[in-house]
């Protein structure tokens, strides 16, 4: 073993010890504490919020005291990312729900979570945290939590070995086989792992998006590119081959009516991997605002339910579109990150295309001829997967943790 790998080996295990630690005396003073227990949501964009069900939950328990706290990303606040200037759009996001909100971002800084004094901190993402906001950190004065704000189908180490995940006082996972997989890693590797399901679909048949489509009669398809084109990451995006392509077929198919609904980070890395320039994206969101309608907002399971087809490269959407029903045309980048074996069991519910003529024979077979010999293998599926109720789950774990100490 070589030396780097020795020293690296001896902080991962200097840091899970230190938080082990933190978190035995935090717990110990939150089963003990008189009043509420604060649990804190800390969001940096609202397209990955997962936790309205639990929050509502937290919010009707007079045990409990919910706050969600917005800030932004690491890599806009350094200037990198433009595209994602959002901090107030997330704020009004939540404030509009009636959600008790407050900036962990101002006047160019990161608040200090101990200001809000939380008891227990939930994570929208482990991307682009700040130092001060990382668990390490938050582990001295907080429980840190976590569940995915997408269904993990790839088998990717990263869903795991991060020190963010490591390091966590709870990681709230989907399945049991994701749990093995952590575990087959590295030994004791999922200690902190606790199975739930997906919180994040518990509204799925409660929450509503504005109406958006621009004629309800026609059929509704969504367009959901995803961003990951560089080579050495998950490289699923398949835009720079079929997104001109798709948007021809939504020109030309009068039947159609459109949403197109990128990934958060799609323009920033449209741009930075030049794709095209700013002018060409502008031209290209453009010409959606002409014949559909643009969605970017964080609440989109009323988006899918009223949906008739979605075509998209995007992993987590893959599952998350299940409950619907409805048929959907997965675009394979043939040098994508493979699917774990849960990945896999889903893929054989979805329609496929791996190059452009699969695709245009696909959209041919669905939107004209309206053959979906699937749908029976996902309603199978959807009935024995999904519960709607996963929040409840965390909940209970919550309240677990905390005791009978608590008054």
């Amino acid at each position: 073993m070589s030396l780097k790998k020795v020293v690296r080996n001896f902080i991962a295990k200097y840091q899970e010890k230190f938080c082990l630690n933190n978190y035995k005396k935090i717990l110990t003073r939150v089963q003990n504490k008189k009043g509420k227990i604060r649990v804190l949501f800390l969001v940096r964009e609202n397209q990955k919020w997962s936790y309205q069900s639990l929050y509502e939950l937290l919010e009707k328990d007079e045990k409990f005291e919910p706050l969600v706290v917005v800030s932004i990303l690491e890599i806009t606040r350094k200037g990198k990312d433009k595209t994602r200037q959002n901090i107030d759009e997330t704020y009004r996001f939540f404030r509009s729900r009636g959600m008790e909100t407050e900036f962990a971002y101002k006047k160019g800084k990161y608040v200090d979570l101990r200001e809000f004094n939380p008891d227990i901190i939930f994570y929208d993402q482990p991307w682009d945290l700040p130092k001060i906001h990382q668990p390490q950190e938050v582990s001295k004065f907080a429980l840190t939590c976590y569940t995915p704000y997408g269904i993990s189908l790839l088998n990717l180490k990263s869903d795991y070995t991060q020190d963010f995940h490591r390091l966590l006082f709870r990681y709230y996972i989907d399945c049991k086989a994701n749990k093995e997989r952590f575990e087959s890693y590295r030994k004791n590797n999922s200690h902190n792992c606790v199975i739930i399901g997906y919180p994040k679909l518990d509204n799925y048949f409660i929450s509503t998006s504005t109406k958006v489509w621009k004629d309800e009669n026609k059929i509704k398809v969504i367009y959901a590119p995803h961003h990951s084109f560089d080579k050495n990451g998950l490289n699923l995006a398949t835009f720079k081959e079929n997104g001109n392509l798709i948007l021809e077929l939504a020109k030309n198919n009068p039947q159609t009516t459109w949403v197109f609904r990128p990934h958060p980070r799609f323009k920033h890395r449209v741009l930075r991997n030049n794709i095209m320039n700013k002018s060409e994206v502008e031209n290209y969101y453009n010409e959606w605002r002409k014949i559909g309608v643009i969605f970017e907002e964080g609440d989109y399971l009323g988006l899918f339910q009223s949906s008739d087809l979605m075509i998209t490269d995007c992993s987590s959407f893959l599952m998350e579109y299940l409950p619907t029903n409805k048929p959907l045309l997965h675009l394979i980048n043939q040098n994508g990150v493979n699917s774990n074996k849960l990945g896999n069991e889903v893929e054989k519910l979805l329609y496929q295309a791996r190059t452009n003529e699969e695709l245009i024979t696909q959209f041919q077979k669905l939107i004209h001829n309206k053959d979906d010999e699937k749908r029976m293998e996902r309603e199978d599926f959807i009935n024995k997967t999904f519960s709607f109720k996963d929040s409840n789950k965390i909940y209970t774990n919550i309240n677990y943790i905390i005791g009978e100490q608590h008054d």
